[in-house]
């Protein structure tokens, strides 16, 4: 890095290698922070971006990334309180929220900021004007002075903050729109990467009578068993889905009584309602595109099914998540969500990883900087 200057992986294209260029350093102006990015997580809406499965609003080039902690080196005026009322100072770690635009319906009249259809989301922004630095696989990272930011507690690993501020507070607010969860429950998550062991662990800390996780694969559904999962079933992508179906009922006695989507896999949904007991909750939320899902709509009606979407979170979620990996860090081991380190240098490689499911959470480090070993 040059003095001056920080680096930032850019993808000038979709599919390709990314470029690793530098930028001038931002400047906090008031109400924004400038970190350095100590710690950012891959995420599969990285890899569906990098790819161009998405329908992004801007062309590349775009600097992607958006699970991250941030160590402040600069605050600017007014930004010196997070959004909890913590006061923040240089050298603390933070987490921080996309922007709702706050003057839609969704906004303001349902008070839903996380469905608002005009939210400023940084990574899917052109880094091609200053500040530059809008994705989180990047030296330095700015917080824009209308984003929810969230000081990391000291006891929470930079790794677990950055994976947290994504798929566990996505995960908080499922929870809360499922409702209570007691001893008499029997809970099902369809999904075993981080979205669905977060909601096992945080299922688990419940107690239902019945935790099942479907998905796969094995080393995966082995940790959901560590962190509180009663039962799972392995999904063999060429079996047959009424099997599955089959074993969760046989499993839960009459079905789930509450259920997560968390898989996003094609037919996931339709599985989903067979699987479901009279007035059960589900909560949709890994599904984000891919093609029409049937679903048996007489089954809805039949059953009593209560069905919710549910996306993303808002920062008092960023908060709870980062309050749970801290009570509950000694219940679960965090860290083995984590995949390899990578440097910015190696971030197709840490996505191709995570692709081909060899790796639940590849960790970006961009301090690593690379070795003759890299270029041999």
């Amino acid at each position: 890095m040059s003095a001056g200057t920080g680096r930032a992986a850019v993808m000038s294209e979709y599919g390709a290698d990314f470029e690793v260029q530098e930028f001038p350093t931002p400047t906090a102006t008031a109400g924004q922070l400038v970190v350095e990015i100590e710690t950012a997580t891959v995420c599969g809406s990285d890899v569906h971006a990098w790819q161009g499965h998405l329908a992004l609003p801007v062309d590349p080039p775009l600097i992607l990334g958006h699970e991250m902690t941030g160590r402040i080196v600069q605050i600017g005026d007014g930004a010196e309180v997070d959004s909890v009322g913590q006061q923040l100072a240089v050298g603390d770690r933070v987490v921080w929220a996309h922007v709702p635009c706050g003057h839609c319906h969704e906004c303001t009249v349902e008070r839903q900021p996380v469905l608002c259809s005009k939210r400023f989301i940084a990574y899917l922004t052109s880094c091609a004007v200053p500040p530059h630095f809008t994705g989180t696989f990047a030296e330095y990272g700015v917080v824009r002075a209308e984003a929810g930011r969230v000081r990391v507690p000291d006891a929470v690993e930079s790794g677990w903050a950055s994976a947290g501020s994504c798929a566990l507070r996505t995960v908080v607010r499922a929870m809360s729109l499922a409702g209570p969860i007691d001893t008499t429950d029997t809970v099902v998550v369809q999904g075993a990467g981080p979205l669905g062991l977060f909601a096992t662990a945080m299922a688990s800390l419940h107690d239902p009578r019945k935790l099942v996780v479907v998905g796969g694969p094995e080393d995966r559904l082995e940790l959901a068993r560590e962190w509180g999962a009663t039962d799972t079933v392995l999904v063999d992508p060429a079996g047959d889905p009424a099997d599955r179906i089959e074993e969760v009922l046989r499993v839960t006695g009459r079905g789930a009584s509450v259920a997560f989507e968390l898989a996003g896999a094609p037919g996931a949904v339709s599985e989903g309602v067979a699987m479901m007991a009279r007035n059960g909750r589900y909560v949709v939320m890994g599904t984000l595109g891919g093609d029409p899902q049937p679903i048996n709509v007489a089954t809805l009606v039949t059953r009593g099914i209560t069905m919710v979407g549910s996306m993303s979170g808002e920062i008092g979620d960023y908060h709870v998540a980062m309050q749970l990996l801290e009570r509950y860090r000694d219940r679960f081991d965090w860290s083995r969500m984590l995949g390899n380190t990578y440097g910015l240098h190696q971030l197709a490689d840490a996505m191709a990883a995570m692709r081909r499911m060899e790796e639940i959470k590849p960790v970006i480090d961009p301090r690593l900087h690379p070795t003759r070993e890299d270029h041999t």
